[in-house]
């Protein structure tokens, strides 16, 4: 069942059989049905998340009432918002799946207390925090040094299958452009 957690530790940092074990005993798995929230805009992030099925979207609601995508996650992607967690405050993001999802939830507090007792899970974190941080740096150079055709091409490239799951209208609120922008370059690309 965590078998997915467990190989994407091994690929950040080698992690034993007796600290796996300690890991385990902190894990809760959430199912969540299609268009079920994991966490709501104005509440407080209580700990991270690990997608171990399913696809999920991160995205806020701007001031026209308008939703903007600002991530997706799959399979093996570590799902957070660290601003409201580290912070203890309401959270400006939601996340909701866009599919039938499975997630392993890490509580804050519980995990706090893991890297009190373990120089290991310290460095995980770190290591895992680190990861996620380059991420959205990726998504950030992506949405201000490139055309929207330029990141179309570049998530086509780097991930394909988040051109396939995701319906088209978050998809274009991702790239930072209309759904009929999106056909026409999708259409121009064909």
């Amino acid at each position: 069942m965590y078998q997915s957690l467990k190989n994407t530790f091994e690929e950040i940092l080698k992690i034993s059989n007796e600290d796996w074990e300690i890991f385990k005993l902190i894990l809760e798995t959430k199912k969540l049905k299609k268009k079920e929230y994991l966490l709501k805009q104005g509440q407080i992030c209580q700990g991270i998340f690990f997608l171990s099925k399913g696809l999920i979207r991160t995205f806020h609601i701007n001031n026209d009432g308008k939703e903007i995508n600002t991530s997706f996650y799959l399979q093996n992607d570590f799902l957070r918002e660290i601003e409201s967690m580290t912070n203890n405050i309401p959270s400006v993001k939601n996340i909701q799946a866009i599919e039938d999802s499975t997630v392993f939830y890490i509580d804050k507090d519980k995990l706090t207390k893991l890297y009190e007792k373990s120089v290991f899970y310290q460095k995980m974190g770190r290591m895992i925090l680190e990861k996620l941080i380059i991420s959205e740096q990726k998504y950030s150079s992506l949405q201000i040094s490139h055309s929207p055709k330029e990141r179309y091409l570049y998530i086509l490239e780097n991930n394909p299958e988040l051109v396939k799951r995701i319906p088209l209208q978050y998809l274009a609120s991702y790239l930072g452009i209309s759904r009929e922008s999106l056909s026409r370059i999708r259409k121009r690309i064909s």
